[in-house]
């Protein structure tokens, strides 16, 4: 049950009587207008016993449809699909001639962060259906191509086999993979672009032929792998965007990923820079991630993350969900192996230690979740595979909500408590070889471990606590030896309480990041809520939260908020004005305080912000703030 009916999102697709097995989409766009236009021939196949074609859609201006060397067809719309009746062939190809429209949710027309125009792909709550017109389902999966015309000067990259090659018609793309096509993703835009190179050793082929238990497609498991972990990389960027950094840190990352989960099963990955006005951190696709500038700020950036989307190739892409609703199949995996491959790639002698001090920080992020978001989205399982909707999948606190993002981590972090974290790393390698290429739910997800492990009982507990309860789970840091790094933590915060004398320093610098997180996020907590503002300004002074990332960055200015520190505005100004994708929690915030000197800076760092923000970010902020 939905808490509120009109805001499920409908797969009225899955009532189609005709299955598309290909889109060929023939594309032209104009950046400046900010639209698509083109056609889109669907491939079609008769999988029911009637002689209706339904396709979903939002915000699309249909034109002529035509079924190929036949005639004109005389579609039905509605305001979520496009229904073609009376169809007589098994097999057939239709052409929907179509434009969008720049209201359409599914595309971010932006300026990059140099001042010019691009659009991107980020991931709607209505998928790509104001991109075109398709089966939007998760069991829907279908092969594409595409020929897309862009504005002289404009590059393009997208979630295809290739890169791309240039025709006299436009830039041709494709796939051979068989997925749901709201995993299709695009970016254009006038950006720098530089390949990644990789140094690695030669390694041993790994020749075995894998069982594959998907449709059929050109398979990597189906044949020797002897690629390894290298894999054609390139970046792309705008001029105010310094990619040295990243492109250090992203052959570790995928080598390291690839020794946990084995071979690649995406042919290449492109990685994408975006304006730092989009309203994510990262966005995965098929062989291309869209990466906001905000992960690469400060002098201990949140480089992790990378490792949370490259793993969205294995967790989300090759294994997904059969149920939308339960999207932590893809997410609470790639935050689990954001946090693996993190410490992996570290030489820190306290990595236990700091994964314990990782998962206190996720808890209370989860916590202020639960506590602010509707019951109904606290659920991250379903006991129906099969389901018409998306429950609340128009809500818009699915946009800003982590819940089954941390949900689904700490049922894995539960798993390494039971069997340990070598066990669990050597399990996921086979869960991806058994499951690769599927959709799958739950209750299969939950039944692989207890046929891998003997604490079968013990699993399927964890799994009702996590995945199919709707509240917050009690959850105690039962750590098997004294945690130094937590220690330090609470040493710091009695400290703060009653700051006498110098304030103690943290000794780890590869822990203190997420020590000074830990800090912030308990000061935050206390039953006495009003710190001196002197004190606010030597802790900040002190730790300098606001240099080391853009989640400590975050968090600091969450506590000048929340202790109403009418001095320290301008350091969250500046926040909202560096790292506008993490700043709406900030907007409501300011707004909630009451004091009218902070609902200014919410109104006008917004309004200065307003031309660089897209459609969706602005209608959430403008509800807040106005």
């Amino acid at each position: 049950m939905s808490c509120h009916d009109n805001l499920d999102l409908p797969l009225l697709s899955l009532g189609s009587d005709y299955k598309v097995e290909h889109y060929m989409l023939r594309l032209t766009c104009d950046i400046e207008q900010r639209y698509f236009s083109g056609d889109v021939y669907v491939f079609i196949k008769q999988v029911g016993s009637g002689s209706t074609l339904i396709l979903d859609l939002k915000d699309l201006h249909i034109g002529a449809v035509e079924e190929k060397e036949r005639q004109t067809l005389d579609p039905n719309f509605g305001s979520w699909c496009v229904k073609v009746e009376n169809l007589q062939k098994k097999k057939a190809v239709l052409c929907f001639s179509y434009r969008t429209k720049p209201e359409g949710s599914s595309i971010s027309w932006v300026l990059d962060d140099d001042g010019k125009c691009c659009c991107l792909t980020t991931g709607s709550l209505v998928n790509n259906r104001s991109l075109f017109p398709y089966q939007d389902a998760p069991t829907l999966m279908a092969t594409w191509q595409l020929l897309l015309q862009v504005p002289d000067g404009f590059g393009a990259a997208t979630t295809g086999d290739d890169r791309g090659f240039s025709t006299g018609m436009g830039i041709y793309f494709y796939t051979s993979m068989l997925l749901p096509l709201s995993t299709f993703a695009l970016a254009i835009g006038k950006w720098k672009r530089e390949e990644i190179p990789f140094h690695l050793e030669l390694r041993t082929p790994d020749d075995r032929i894998i069982e594959c238990r998907h449709p059929h497609y050109p398979c990597p498991f189906a044949q020797s792998d002897f690629g390894g972990p290298k894999i054609p990389c390139q970046v792309f960027y705008s001029n105010s965007c310094d990619p040295s950094l990243f492109k250090d840190y992203i052959p570790s990352s995928i080598e390291a990923i690839f020794h946990i989960l084995g071979r690649h099963v995406v042919p290449k990955l492109d990685f994408v820079i975006m304006p730092s006005s989009v309203t994510c951190l990262g966005f995965a696709s098929p062989g291309l991630i869209l990466i906001s500038p905000s992960i690469l700020y400060g002098h201990s950036p949140m480089l992790a993350r990378l490792g949370h989307e490259i793993s969205h190739s294995w967790f989300g892409i090759n294994i997904g969900p059969k149920n939308w609703n339960e999207e932590w199949i893809s997410e609470g995996f790639a935050t689990f192996m954001e946090d693996v491959v993190d410490l992996k790639m570290s030489k820190f002698s306290r990595q236990t230690e700091l994964m314990e001090l990782k998962a206190i920080n996720r808890y209370q992020i989860l916590k202020s979740d639960c506590q602010n978001v509707d019951l109904f989205l606290q659920s991250v399982s379903s006991l129906n595979s099969e389901t018409n909707v998306v429950i609340n999948g128009l809500h818009r606190d699915k946009t800003v909500s982590q819940i089954p993002y941390l949900k689904g981590y700490f049922f894995l972090v539960q798993l390494v408590k039971i069997v340990g974290l070598d066990p669990l790393l050597v399990a996921l390698k086979c869960y991806i070889e058994h499951f690769h290429g599927c959709l799958i739910t739950t209750t299969e997800c939950v039944d692989f471990f207890c046929h891998q492990f003997q604490q079968k009982e013990e699993i399927r507990h964890q799994a009702q606590i996590w995945l199919y309860s709707s509240s917050l789970p009690e959850w105690k840091t039962e750590f098997s030896t004294i945690n130094i790094l937590d220690a330090q933590v609470t040493q710091h915060l009695e400290y703060w309480k009653r700051p006498r004398g110098s304030p103690p320093l943290f000794p780890f610098s590869q822990a203190m990041p997420d020590q000074v997180l830990a800090l912030l996020d308990r000061l935050l907590e206390l039953e006495s809520k009003l710190i001196p503002a002197k004190s606010v300004r030597r802790l900040i002074d002190h730790y300098e939260p606001h240099l080391i990332n853009a989640d400590t960055y975050h968090r600091a200015c969450e506590l000048i908020v929340a202790q109403q520190c009418t001095r320290l505005l301008p350091m969250v100004r500046e926040f909202l004005l560096q790292h506008p994708a993490m700043g709406a929690y900030l907007y409501g915030e300011l707004v909630h305080t009451n004091r009218s000197r902070f609902q200014v800076v919410a109104r006008e760092t917004y309004l200065q912000l307003e031309s660089k923000l897209d459609t969706n970010f602005k209608t959430i902020i403008r509800d807040l703030i106005f």
